[in-house]
C-alpha cells in the first residue's frame, strides 16, 4: 500500500538524488565502521527536514559517522528498512503507526498522549524496536476548502460538508491525494464516518498529487479538497480548513523511531530525545514554508533551527 505522504515528494530533486547516493555507497562503509548510523525518511518535505535535523544533530553531537539515506521511500519502506537493520533510524508519525503498522487497530485514539504511550508499547512489543520522544505539533490530514465558498455555502465542518453533498448540492470536483482516496484513514473512512457514502459516489473525485490539492483549491478549479494541516500553502493561499468535528483522522506526531542502535549508542537516545518536544505548530509550518515555498535547502534549514534552539 501506498503511504498517505508518499505524493510529497521534495520538488527539487536534490534530496531523493542524495538518498539513492547514500544508497548506493553504503554497504561499504557499514562494513568499515562499525559506528556508522543510517538514518533515512519518507519522501515528503517535513519528513526529509526533520531526518536532516536528527543526521545534524547526531554529526554535531557525537563522534557517530552519520550515513544520509534520506527519501528512501514511503512509511511503510522505512518501517521494514528500521526493523531489518538496513537503515535505523526515521522519524515515524504516531498515526501513521498505529494505521498501518501491524498489528491491525480499528479504534482511533483522540489523546495525542495516549496514543503516543499505545505505539511506543506496541513498537517495542510486537517489534522490538524504540520510539523516541514526539513532537508536538500535529501534521494530520484536514478537508480544505476555498474561502469564498466557505464564506457563499456557510459550510465550516465535515459533517456541514457531509449534509451539503447529502442535498445533491456539491457541483464542483472534489481534489484528493491518490494515496488518501485510497486509504482507510482517508477519504474511504471519512464519508462511512460522517455518513454520506452513497452520496460521495456521485461527487466528481480528482485525484492528484497531494502537493497540488492546495493550489488547485486557491486556482478555483475545486472548491473542496484534502491537505495536511503544517503544509504553509493553507496560510500561503488563506485556505479554509473544516473542522473535523467527529474526530475522524487520527494525530500524527512525529517522533524518531529507532532499532537497537539506541541500545549500542546510548547518546542517541540522549541526543535525539532533546529535538522533537521543541517543534510546536508554528515552528514546523515556518520551517516548510523555507523548505517548500522559498525552495532553501533542508540540511541547512535543520542546521539553523538546531543551532538556534542551542542543539547544536
Amino acid at each position: 500500500m501506498t503511504t498517505r505522504r508518499e505524493f510529497l515528494k521534495y520538488g527539487s530533486g536534490v534530496a531523493a538524488t542524495a538518498g539513492m547516493g547514500a544508497t548506493a555507497g553504503c554497504t561499504t562503509v557499514l562494513g568499515a565502521d562499525t559506528n556508522a548510523v543510517k538514518v533515512s525518511s519518507q519522501r515528503f518535505p517535513e519528513a526529509i527536514l526533520l531526518s536532516y535535523m536528527a543526521i545534524v544533530a547526531l554529526r554535531e553531537n557525537t563522534d557517530l559517522t552519520v550515513i544520509d539515506e534520506t527519501s528512501l521511500g514511503g512509511d511503510p519502506m522505512n518501517f521494514r528498512a528500521v526493523k531489518s537493520d538496513e537503515t535505523d533510524i526515521c522519524w515515524m508519525y504516531t498515526g501513521t503507526a498505529w494505521a498501518l503498522i501491524p498489528p491491525k487497530r480499528d479504534k482511533i485514539i483522540a489523546d495525542p498522549q495516549k496514543l503516543y504511550r499505545k505505539v511506543k508499547r506496541s513498537m517495542r512489543r510486537h517489534h522490538g524496536l524504540t520510539m523516541l520522544q514526539p513532537a508536538p505539533f500535529n501534521n494530520t490530514y484536514a478537508i480544505i476548502a476555498e474561502p469564498e465558498w466557505v464564506e457563499k455555502t456557510g459550510v465550516k465542518s465535515v459533517s456541514e460538508f457531509a449534509n451539503y453533498v447529502q442535498n445533491n448540492r456539491m457541483n464542483s470536483p472534489v481534489v484528493l491525494g491518490i494515496s488518501f482516496s485510497q486509504r482507510d484513514d482517508g477519504w474511504p473512512g471519512l464519508i462511512n464516518h460522517y455518513g454520506f457514502e452513497q452520496a460521495a459516489s456521485k461527487l466528481s473525485i480528482r485525484t492528484v498529487s497531494s502537493s497540488l490539492t492546495y493550489q488547485i483549491i486557491n486556482d478555483t478549479r475545486a472548491k473542496v479538497g484534502m491537505g495536511f494541516t503544517t503544509n504553509p500553502q493553507i496560510r500561503q493561499y488563506n485556505l479554509t480548513v473544516l473542522k473535523d468535528d467527529k474526530n475522524f483522522f487520527p494525530i500524527y506526531n512525529p517522533a524518531p523511531l529507532a532499532n537497537d542502535v539506541v541500545e549500542k549508542h546510548p547518546v542517541i537516545r540522549e541526543v535525539l530525545n532533546k529535538i522533537g518536544p521543541t517543534l510546536t505548530y508554528d515552528k514546523i509550518v515556518r520551517l516548510n514554508k523555507k523548505v517548500q515555498i522559498q525552495k532553501q535547502d533542508p540540511q541547512k534549514v535543520a542546521r539553523q533551527y538546531l543551532r538556534s534552539e542551542g542543539l547544536i
